[in-house]
């Protein structure tokens, strides 16, 4: 049996499109009898509503919670101190932000941004503040007005977190430093008795690099960024040209 792990955005899905052939070929995965897990930067919520129908465990929030059905595989909660800190940086730039325990999402900073972030997670009505001492935080999205703003956040945090924009959208996922999807990697297949080697990762974005240094097999897709493809093992076409399919015949997986 092998594993798969899937980024969503820019490897598996342009927004929540997946390619037909992307479809076609994890089906065809599974129905060979190995498990697909998306490896994402998103919260529980909107991976299992948009991407259930794909996969067979899901790893969110860069790394800090795994799990098959019902079952938790493995999970890093954010520290009281490393929330308040973090709070405290983005309130003094003026931006959004978006806490995400399991099953809640809790808004705070700038209100101009909350109907941004309402959009994104499909929510009519989120927690309004952040209490960090209460949290049972896995990570955050930050929400910004501009590239500028955004390159802001990424500087003032640069010390703790990786910012992973949204493509053209104005948020992101971080990955806070100190757990990543690569940790999940490794702890997904030692939870599940798979060795690493059985173990495969598809990729595009600066926060997928630690998930195919870590698998057994990284594949980069033909429209990441360059340092992505510096680090796979293999790079395929784009999403919108077969890459998922693509990388997976490569293996002669599906």
């Amino acid at each position: 049996m092998h594993i798969v792990f899937f980024d969503i955005d820019g490897t598996l899905a342009t927004g929540t499109n997946v390619p037909q052939s992307a479809a076609d070929a994890i089906a065809r995965l599974r129905q060979n009898g190995d498990l697909v897990f998306i490896c994402t930067g998103r919260a529980r919520a909107y991976a299992e509503r948009n991407f259930g129908d794909y996969a067979d465990g899901f790893v969110c929030c860069n790394g800090r919670l795994a799990f098959r059905g019902d079952e938790h595989l493995y999970e890093a909660t954010l520290s009281p101190d490393q929330v308040s800190g973090i709070v405290e940086t983005l309130d003094a730039l003026n931006a959004g932000y978006c806490f995400f325990e399991e099953w809640a999402a809790h808004y705070g900073g700038n209100p101009a941004y909350r109907p941004i972030a309402e959009g994104v997670l499909g929510l009519g009505a989120l927690g309004d503040g952040v209490d960090a001492r209460a949290l049972h935080a896995y990570n955050f999205d930050v929400y910004f007005e501009d590239a500028d703003h955004r390159a802001r956040i990424a500087k003032a945090l640069a010390s703790t977190c990786l910012l992973n924009p949204h493509g053209p959208h104005p948020s992101a996922d971080m990955t806070v430093l100190g757990v990543d999807k690569g940790d999940a990697v490794r702890n997904v297949a030692a939870a599940l008795g798979v060795s690493i080697a059985d173990t495969y990762a598809f990729g595009d974005g600066i926060n997928d690099l630690c998930m195919l240094e870590a698998a057994g097999h990284g594949v980069a897709m033909g429209n990441g960024m360059d340092e992505v493809k510096a680090a796979a093992e293999f790079v395929t076409t784009n999403i919108d040209d077969d890459g998922v399919a693509n990388g997976l015949a490569h293996y002669g997986l599906a």
